[in-house]
């Protein structure tokens, strides 16, 4: 019982907090098919939750991803950048970031590496050089100083 206590408490904080931090960077809803795409992730997190405190596990999920979009090739081919600040998903080397780029049948594909990578929104920035007709993206890690360059190889970034 003070477990989920615990949890609900933590839940709630960092719901406040993220809402707090993100009203103003956003005002739209995440696209759909990036929602999809995230779903394995909503469910291992509504998975944590016992009885009353799961209720609201989706929207609390929802509320908790921070994003932008960038434009990852001169075709202004777009790209969603997803920040994850749900409880589980940050760390020392900061929250969960994935980057999904919309396929022509309308589904997103998570393009970051294999799994993502950890970071926050304003740690990456992407680059005028290109690699295989895609912007090259870098991330600045937290210490400023040390930063990864991720290159296009086809189908997806891969850090160099």
């Amino acid at each position: 019982m003070r477990l989920r206590t615990i949890v609900a408490v933590v839940a709630l904080v960092a719901y406040i907090s993220v809402s707090l931090r993100g009203a103003s960077s956003k005002s739209r809803s995440l696209p759909p098919g990036v929602l999809q795409a995230l779903s394995n992730d909503e469910k291992d997190y509504c998975e944590r939750f016992l009885g009353d405190y799961k209720k609201g596990c989706h929207q609390a999920f929802r509320t908790n991803l921070l994003w932008l979009e960038l434009e990852i090739a001169p075709s202004e081919q777009a790209a969603i950048l997803v920040e994850n600040h749900n409880m589980g998903a940050c760390g020392s080397e900061g929250c969960s970031l994935y980057l999904f780029v919309q396929q022509p049948d309308a589904r997103f594909v998570q393009v970051l590496g294999a799994d993502g990578d950890t970071g926050a929104l304003g740690d990456i920035k992407v680059l005028k050089d290109m690699t295989k007709g895609h912007y090259n993206i870098q991330k600045t890690w937290r210490d400023s100083k040390t930063q990864t360059l991720y290159l296009w190889d086809g189908l997806r970034y891969s850090a160099r």
